[in-house]
């Protein structure tokens, strides 16, 4: 009797003991709580923080966006160059076109020379067409006279015929094969300073020899006497003068050479 009277009753599962004191909370985590009252990004602000995957896809798109900047770059500046060189390529055949359709006629020499067997030629272009500039072409078309090939005139100038029409015509400078123009000297002399001792020299003293020669084949009406005397060559007792000294010209157009030889006699 003593004993089961000194056994506390058994403890009832739903009966609570006034005695007994209420048991601490579970542990919880800090990142829980924070979590609840914070509200976290969906991404990382800071590319610090991005996870390996999301700087290697970023890093990915960047290079990608880069070489198709590129691409399309390389594919305007070919396409550009493609257009210029297009455009350039028909200019170049339209130009060669119109330069084999023309031609030069009427080669007329001039009465003139120019100077030592040299003379202008003028001659009338042809097959211009209507809506080009004469004076161009005309300065881009080539000619042979006398068998020598010029790339292009020397001047080009413009004429209007009696009918009205606009002419244009190319002028060229020939230096060779023109007889006409091939001035010379000839009937050389001494100079004679009529005095006692001085005859053909200069002067008195002066070391020098005078000698003149007339200038033939000479055109006083046309020819420019001062440049056909200044280029005309001459050989005389076995010396080469690519032109006199000095040059007198007569009241009725002839031309006098006159040069200078050493003369230790005079």
């Amino acid at each position: 009797m003593t004993d089961s009277k000194s056994q506390p009753p058994p403890r009832n599962s739903n009966t609570i003991s006034s005695s007994s004191r209420l048991a601490p909370p579970p542990p919880y985590s800090e990142d829980i709580e924070r979590g609840v009252n914070e509200i976290s990004p969906l991404y990382p602000t800071n590319p610090a923080e991005q996870s390996p995957n999301t700087r290697s896809l970023s890093a990915y798109q960047s290079t990608s966006t880069s070489s198709s900047c590129k691409t399309l770059r390389t594919i305007l500046v070919f396409s550009i160059l493609a257009i210029v060189f297009t455009l350039y390529l028909h200019e170049r055949t339209k130009s060669q076109f119109i330069l084999d359709s023309l031609t030069w006629t009427e080669l007329t020499p001039s009465n003139r020379c120019l100077r030592y067997s040299t003379r202008e030629y003028s001659t009338l272009l042809r097959g211009v067409p209507s809506d080009e500039d004469g004076l161009k072409w005309c300065k881009m078309k080539e000619i042979t006279i006398h068998r020598i090939e010029f790339k292009n005139p020397a001047h080009c100038t413009i004429g209007v015929d009696k009918s009205g029409t606009t002419r244009v015509y190319g002028h060229w400078i020939v230096k060779s094969n023109e007889p006409r123009c091939m001035t010379m000297w000839e009937d050389f002399r001494d100079k004679a300073h009529i005095s006692l001792f001085s005859l053909g020299c200069a002067a008195k003293g002066s070391k020098y020899r005078r000698i003149e020669a007339q200038m033939g084949n000479y055109q006083p009406l046309w020819d420019n006497w001062r440049e056909m005397r200044s280029t005309t060559p001459a050989d005389y007792e076995g010396h080469h003068f690519d032109r006199p000294d000095n040059c007198e010209r007569s009241f009725f157009g002839g031309v006098t050479g006159v040069w200078f030889l050493k003369d230790g006699s005079c």
